[in-house]
């Protein structure tokens, strides 16, 4: 029995991603700033003893692609099967939504529409008549709140009678006379598209007036007269270009339809979030509280991370007193089962009590809508180092993950941005190095030196991004939605730590433990000696630490939590707080290990989406800008 294909597609922020969460098992990067998914996320479903699969495609606000986003999405609806749209509009801004509607229906497959955020728009004073939209369209639309669950099943169970039994597609809205008639008469002329090309002779003459690019060219060119004697007159009648014409067509199509369909009903005052804005954007106010909100996100994770930490490690110990005797049994067994437990004591006393809040809290605020009002603030401090506000949307999920962050530069529009943006990813710190300067601070310096290293490397970043910006194009203006401030899911919050949670468990744990168990061997075997020698001018000579932390930098390349645990090793300390370093050596350590090197698995990643060239100079810039950036700091604490 073949498998139905349905597709969610709508523009940025109608919470397509979050109606894919509440259907599926396999959860989708969701979160509320444009461009989110920029990836193809699909799961299989089972529904009342069906099963179809779900595809998430990223937001779009047109089929005439204008970024990576768009081309993924309107590629995947030209030329791969797809049984159903499920079109997810956003009722709050249901005339702006409607526009990607009008082009969806032009496109002619099966399509049911989600009415999302119904609560919200009634919450801002707008009634939608869902039933006389549904008339208007001629295609079944469901009032939902994906958030919430509410009407998830129904349009489901309506999208499946659809499926099982299929109705002639209803004409999409004609255009104005003069207009359409031209639109008929290419439609007429164009062949019916084959089985693997989706889309309606209607569609592909429409395109033929508005971006001929997408109709192939074996159709194009025995119609290159006609097409541009349509486009001719319509450019006589309008006084526009083509392609702005048809815009303007679905626009008015969409707002008549927005009008005929919806009414507002008056507020007496102001909405709680327009109110909000009022604050969170004003030029001082905004940045004061966008400030005090960052301090507060640390010291929770930092006050959080200290308070689980000191209660594990205790525990740890005696389960440590416990594998002694094995030293007398046999002497391999005694440093590989030592060696595993040193791995998965790092991992649960020292790098998952700060890990846990990290990645709680960083889903709570990526779903709450507040990112892009951070990219707005931030905008002008950005165009200081080269980028504008939208490449914080990256830079705030680098502090999750580097390698998710790198896939997220697709949501820039311009391959200047993108490369820029990746070169400065790496010298975020992401989940595993802010667990490591909490942790190690926290044992040896204190938390105004963890906020301290936190400055100084945003002051790196600045200054390397204005560097490498003035070898580069200048970059364009800011051009985004602020989308609407909404109350965050913990339950999403708890499932997407919880798939982060389980990601630690089953990718990095591993290397924790491996890593652990060959540093006890390495140790025995005096390889360790080797590699510390090679690398000590620059650990010893240059950075002043000891230089048997040079093997844990080696091994910090695979997976950046190794350092720590294989640093206390390497040393010889029961605990962190027992490290033979300084304050100042313990933060010179934790500047350098921030900065240099990416990991392993952001150098696959940033050499698949940019080149191996350009990963390769990121790994040199970034150890270049680590060595530099120790130093310095080394030296103003000598002198200071």
């Amino acid at each position: 029995m073949p498998v139905h294909k349905i597709v969610l597609v709508g523009q940025p922020n109608a919470g397509k991603s979050t109606l894919f969460n509440v259907l599926s098992d396999v959860k989708s990067a969701s979160g509320n700033f444009a461009g989110t998914s920029v990836r193809l996320t699909q799961t299989t479903v089972r529904l009342d003893g069906q099963v179809f699969q779900l595809l998430d495609l990223p937001g779009s606000y047109s089929l005439n692609a204008a970024d990576d986003a768009e081309r993924i999405t309107r590629d995947h609806l030209l030329n791969a099967p797809v049984d159903l749209v499920v079109n997810v509009v956003d009722s709050t801004q249901l005339a702006r939504s409607l526009e990607l509607t009008c082009e969806l229906l032009e496109l002619g497959l099966p399509m049911a529409i989600a009415l999302n955020m119904q609560d919200e728009a009634e919450k801002r004073g707008l009634r939608i008549d869902h039933e006389k939209l549904e008339q208007e369209l001629g295609v079944p639309v469901v009032p939902t709140s994906a958030l919430l669950g509410k009407g998830v099943r129904q349009l489901m169970e309506r999208s499946l009678r659809l499926l099982a039994a299929p109705s002639p597609p209803r004409p999409a809205p004609p255009y104005t006379a003069h207009i359409e008639a031209q639109v008929q008469g290419l439609s007429a002329a164009l062949p019916q598209p084959d089985a693997g090309r989706n889309g309606s002779r209607r569609f592909y003459a429409i395109k033929a007036i508005e971006n001929p690019d997408m109709v192939p060219d074996e159709w194009r060119r025995p119609l290159e007269k006609s097409i541009a004697a349509a486009c001719a007159q319509i450019r006589e009648i309008h006084q526009l270009e083509c392609f702005e014409t048809i815009s303007c067509e679905r626009h008015h199509l969409a707002m008549k339809l927005s009008e005929a369909t919806s009414e507002f009903v008056p507020r007496k005052t102001i909405h709680l979030h327009d109110r909000m804005d009022r604050f969170l954007l004003h030029p001082l106010l905004g940045r004061f509280f966008l400030l005090a909100y960052f301090l507060a996100f640390f010291t929770v994770i930092y006050v959080a991370g200290g308070f689980f930490s000191s209660r594990i490690e205790p525990l740890l110990g005696r389960v440590r007193e416990l594998l002694i005797p094995l030293q007398q049994v046999s002497q391999p067994l005694w440093l590989t089962v030592d060696g595993i437990y040193q791995g998965l004591a790092g991992a649960l006393g020292i790098v998952l009590p700060y890990f846990l809040p990290l990645i709680l809290l960083h889903s709570i605020f990526e779903d709450s809508g507040y990112l892009s009002r951070v990219a707005f603030l931030l905008d002008g401090l950005l165009h200081r180092i080269g980028l504008h506000g939208k490449s914080v949307a990256a830079f705030i999920l680098g502090f999750g993950c580097t390698a998710p962050a790198i896939y997220a530069t697709r949501i820039l529009e311009n391959k200047r941005d993108r490369t820029l943006s990746a070169l400065l990813l790496p010298f975020i710190p992401c989940s595993a190095r802010n667990a490591i300067i909490f942790a190690m601070s926290a044992a040896l310096a204190g938390p105004l030196w963890a906020v301290a290293i936190y400055a100084f490397v945003l002051l790196v970043i600045g200054v390397t991004g204005r560097l490498i910006s003035l070898f580069m194009p200048k970059p364009g203006g800011l051009i985004m939605e602020i989308p609407d401030l909404k109350t965050p899911s913990l339950h999403n919050a708890l499932a997407a730590s919880g798939r982060q949670l389980k990601e630690f468990a089953f990718t990095v744990v591993p290397w924790l433990l491996l890593g652990s168990a060959a540093m006890s061997w390495l140790g025995r075997l005096d390889v360790s000696g080797a590699i510390d020698a090679l690398f000590s001018p620059l650990v010893n000579g240059l950075l002043g630490l000891p230089p048997a932390l040079g093997t844990t930098l080696v091994f910090g390349f695979f997976r950046k939590e190794l350092i720590v645990v294989m640093a206390q090793q390497a040393l010889g300390a029961a605990s962190l707080a027992l490290l033979p370093l300084t304050a100042g050596q313990a933060v010179v350590f934790l500047v350098f290990v921030t900065l240099y090197f990416p990991c392993f698995s952001t150098f696959v990643v940033m050499g698949r989406e940019f080149g191996w060239r350009t990963a390769g100079a990121s790994a040199a810039l970034s150890l270049v800008v680590a060595t530099l950036a120790a130093w310095l700091f080394k030296a103003a604490i000598l002198l200071f």
